[in-house]
């Protein structure tokens, strides 16, 4: 995965980051063949003996913050305490390849006893997220390139469409009637979660939709007339809590997780 910054330094507060007036983000390149500095993974095995965060199951990373009993999520900033394995394992940091490198390519063996017995097959999954803070033009762009890429999905791919701004938009496109239940992001919201969960908005296997050709694609196509959100009337912190709460439940989607928000 490649990740590239539109500066060479990060604001350390939200409150530098409004003062300094640079416009800050990333552009992230998740199946790269190498980082943004053009080196390939480090690869190795052992990815199933990688610790993974308790709230939203994100892996260690060089990117969090490690202590001599746990480690911090640099995801969502959770504290989690070791076992006993990864505490011998983290005792020589530099034999653990997850802690040399952002860029890692682990191998996770696999279970013959639970994987043959059943004949069922994994499905690639996809799930986009489109941002609406942007103006429409851009939006149109975003329409084309989506409906392009679904050309190229094979048929029985797992296909989620999701949106957010002040509110986060869930796509059900399987039902009689192609539909989107949107759940509100309040100006207000703390750390604990929106009103609304959305798996209670919307169960994973009805966000999750088996791609069939055309029929799907005609589906979502009847979804799009999406209109951009104004930032300056929602705000910029709704929209990054927004963004936040997007990353999360991508993360568990594609983790196969419930999505716990």
């Amino acid at each position: 995965m490649a990740v590239r910054a539109t500066v060479s330094r990060f604001p350390a507060t939200p409150e530098a980051l409004e003062s300094c007036a640079v416009q800050w983000g990333v552009a992230v390149t998740p199946f790269a063949a190498v980082d943004e500095r053009g080196q390939p993974p480090t690869t190795g095995a052992g990815g199933d003996r990688i610790p993974r965060c308790e709230h939203c199951w994100a892996y260690l990373s060089s990117h969090c913050d490690l202590e001599r009993w746990g480690w911090t999520c640099a995801l969502c900033g959770t504290l989690n305490g070791f076992d006993d394995e990864a505490e011998r394992r983290f005792q020589r940091p530099d034999a653990c390849p997850e802690l040399n490198s952002s860029f890692v390519d682990l191998e996770i063996a696999v279970d013959e006893a639970g994987a043959g017995g059943d004949g069922v097959q994994a499905l690639p999954v996809y799930v986009a997220a489109v941002d609406l803070a942007c103006s429409e033009e851009f939006l149109e762009l975003i329409k084309s390139a989506l409906l392009a890429a679904l050309e190229a999905l094979i048929p029985g791919s797992l296909f989620g469409l999701m949106t957010f701004s002040h509110k986060i938009g869930l796509y059900d496109v399987q039902g009689p009637i192609p539909l989107v239940k949107n759940v509100f992001i309040p100006p207000d919201l703390e750390e604990d979660g929106l009103p609304v969960a959305l798996e209670d908005a919307m169960p994973l296997l009805s966000f999750l939709a088996p791609f069939i050709g055309r029929l799907t694609h005609a589906r979502i196509e009847l979804l799009l007339p999406w209109r951009h959100c104004d930032l300056h009337l929602h705000g910029r912190e709704g929209l990054l809590l927004g963004m936040k709460r997007m990353l999360f439940c991508l993360a568990d989607v594609v983790l196969g997780q419930p999505c716990l928000l």
